[in-house]
């Protein structure tokens, strides 16, 4: 089979190559999915430079997110063959993959494959994150990152729920479309953070900040909280730290905390994760519900889609489809 993989940690770029490898074989509790497609997230780049909470073993498949129809199943697997499925797991940038059984998430035949090679990462992080804020309707919430597949997620998603959100970009052409799914825009290339947030709401700041960048605008995130409000740590796109006094936080009784997709994942029960798949596919699998794809390639222009991937304007999600 034809995989992407690495040999060494670096910039994609740099350190991808292709090549054929043996098809895997159902181990115990394992299937075997034919991709159909394969996502291009930030998490891939942060396995491939060695900075992501995993280590690489090399040789090894890049790709951590995918979609396809199971192949070949271990005999004591309850799962038929020609089974859609969405899944987290190494090895997805390649025509076939072995894959836990506890790792699959079993959608509908005719559900979308663009929507099913982005079902498991992003949708949850926005479930998760919007399950750990606990906003009612008419609450606030701020988010970095505005453009970002997440944040787009969250935009519709709360806007379902009748909660407000503001969401943060730095270039002008990635508002539009931010306005168009019910979110106000703040351009923090030339609008200061804070005083655009209190002018927003009345003065009042926002119920909850979900930040994807941390340094300077994380920094101003933490000021547009109201007292008793939460900043949720998602993501770490920029290399500089958020710095606050100890006083900001302490007199306005505010809540910082981190969520990781796994980690969230692991909490939950096969029957709670098997009601939030059931929420989520009949929200994402809704023809109105966007989930953009900014470009598909085959794995043979795997230099080309991660040069698309890597770069910041892009409208939608990076895809490898086979």
């Amino acid at each position: 089979m034809k995989a992407v993989y690495f040999e060494k940690t670096g910039d994609a770029q740099n350190v991808l190559s292709l090549k054929q490898f043996d098809k895997p074989v159902a181990a115990a509790n394992q299937i075997v999915v034919k991709l159909l497609s394969s996502s291009i997230n930030p998490a891939d780049f942060f396995f491939i430079g060695g900075t992501y909470r995993f280590q690489p073993q090399f040789p090894q498949i890049a790709g951590l997110e995918g979609a396809g129809i199971i192949d070949s199943v271990d005999e004591g697997v309850d799962l038929a063959p020609g089974t859609l499925v969405s899944f987290l797991g190494k090895n997805t940038w390649a025509e076939y993959v072995a894959v836990s059984k506890d790792d699959i998430m079993v959608l509908p035949p005719d559900f979308p494959v663009e929507k099913a090679s982005q079902f498991t990462l992003n949708p949850f992080t926005a479930w998760g994150l919007l399950e750990r804020a606990g906003l009612k309707a008419g609450d606030w919430l701020l988010l970095t990152a505005g453009n970002s597949v997440v944040s787009k997620l969250l935009i519709q998603i709360a806007r379902l729920r009748n909660i407000n959100v503001i969401a943060t970009v730095r270039h002008s052409q990635s508002a539009p479309i931010l306005m168009t799914y019910g979110a106000k825009v703040i351009n923090v290339a030339h609008e200061d953070i804070i005083e655009s947030v209190l002018q927003i709401t009345g003065g009042k700041g926002v119920n909850v900040a979900m930040d994807a960048v941390g340094g300077k605008t994380g920094t101003g995130v933490l000021q547009c909280l109201q007292p008793g409000g939460k900043l949720i740590i998602y993501s770490r796109l920029a290399e500089e730290p958020v710095t606050f006094y100890n006083a900001d936080v302490l007199y306005k009784n505010l809540t910082i905390s981190g969520f990781g997709i796994r980690a969230y994942l692991d909490s939950k029960s096969a029957e709670e994760k098997s009601a939030i798949i059931q929420s989520l596919v009949e929200i994402i699998g809704n023809p109105e519900f966007k989930m953009e794809v900014a470009a598909t390639y085959p794995l043979d222009d795997y230099k080309e889609a991660v040069k698309t991937a890597q770069e910041a304007q892009k409208e939608g999600k990076v895809l490898f489809s086979f």
